[in-house]
């Protein structure tokens, strides 16, 4: 029995219980959202031609498309599909959602990593180089580009990246139709790096902001001015001890940033054309194709859920400050 109660006061148990809470209002927020906004499969399939449809065969789409149950009655069938591993069938091109996310989820992962790297490259030198210099006019240059890239929308840079490459070189390689790693390796490559670049525009900001802030606070503290006062070299003080030290909380940075491109790409996925995990989420919506969205938002939250989960466990390994609590 004290074993069992030391496990559940466990700090990992209490995140998995949250993470499943969390899920669970995703799941009841994202049914409910989608009932409230007007119109059904029927009204997206027909359109206009839906009002001439007789009481008997809006009763038979109704009982087609699932929607003529309680909805109480339509959340509890959906979510005893999820846990048995069916999430549903888009009702439109008869394809499952299982197989419509393994082709569409790679896809995205693959942006997200290619995003975070970019950023990464971005943001921590651009940390590091503002941190050496507080206040002074690299600094305030770094910061004002910082904030200038938070500023600009993605989808603005995106159109703009796009166009001015298309007219300026005739370079646009996500117009020859997208291929995947496997398919075409060198074109996939080409039609990945405009909209990692674009999210990792995007991402390099908050990295830079953490790296800084974080390094600037380390050198305060009583050990580096110990160590400095040792003799220990500059440059092994700043790379072993601040740097080594500051990349900690980017740790948590990166996973969120990770977990919100993973649902968030959808901007550059719809601009650059590539089949993710959010034109997912957009093509369900458009249909009205209730199963498409709900399970695809759940796999989405579960992603951000885990890899936050993923990144605390990291974060506590690291350090060993909340590793002893």
């Amino acid at each position: 029995m004290t074993r069992l109660l030391h496990l559940l006061r466990h700090p990992v148990t209490r995140r998995v219980g949250e993470a499943i809470l969390t899920l669970i209002g995703v799941s009841i927020l994202t049914f409910v959202i989608l009932r409230v906004v007007p119109g059904n499969q029927i009204t997206a399939a027909y359109g206009t031609a839906a009002g001439d449809l007789t009481q008997e065969q809006i009763r038979q789409l109704e009982s087609y498309y699932g929607i003529d149950k309680p909805p109480i009655v339509q959340y509890f069938d959906w979510l005893g599909g999820v846990l048995t591993g069916n999430l549903g069938v888009n009702t439109t091109s008869h394809q499952s959602v299982v197989q419509m996310t393994a082709q569409a989820l790679p896809n995205t992962i693959e942006l997200a990593l290619f995003s975070i790297v970019i950023g990464l490259l971005l943001g921590i030198p651009g940390g590091v180089f503002a941190a050496n210099r507080p206040g002074r006019f690299g600094d305030n240059v770094t910061q004002f580009g910082s904030l200038l890239a938070l500023s600009i929308p993605s989808f603005l840079l995106a159109t703009v990246l796009a166009t001015w490459l298309a007219n300026s070189f005739g370079w646009y390689p996500n117009g020859e139709g997208y291929k995947t790693l496997l398919q075409d390796p060198a074109l996939n490559l080409q039609q990945m790096i405009l909209p990692a670049l674009v999210l990792g525009i995007s991402i390099a900001p908050p990295v830079l902001q953490t790296t800084r802030t974080a390094i600037l606070s380390i050198r305060a503290e009583d050990y580096i001015r110990t160590a400095r006062a040792k003799g220990v070299p500059e440059r092994r003080l700043r790379v072993r001890h601040v740097l080594r030290n500051a990349l900690i909380p980017v740790v948590t940075m990166t996973g969120l940033q990770f977990g919100f491109l993973l649902g968030g790409a959808l901007v550059a996925e719809q601009i650059f054309a590539i089949p993710g995990i959010g034109r997912q989420v957009l093509l369900g919506l458009n249909q009205k194709e209730y199963a498409v969205v709900q399970s695809t938002v759940l796999i989405i939250a579960t992603m951000f859920v885990l890899v936050n989960l993923l990144t605390d466990l990291v974060y506590r390994v690291v350090d060993p400050k909340v590793r002893v609590r």
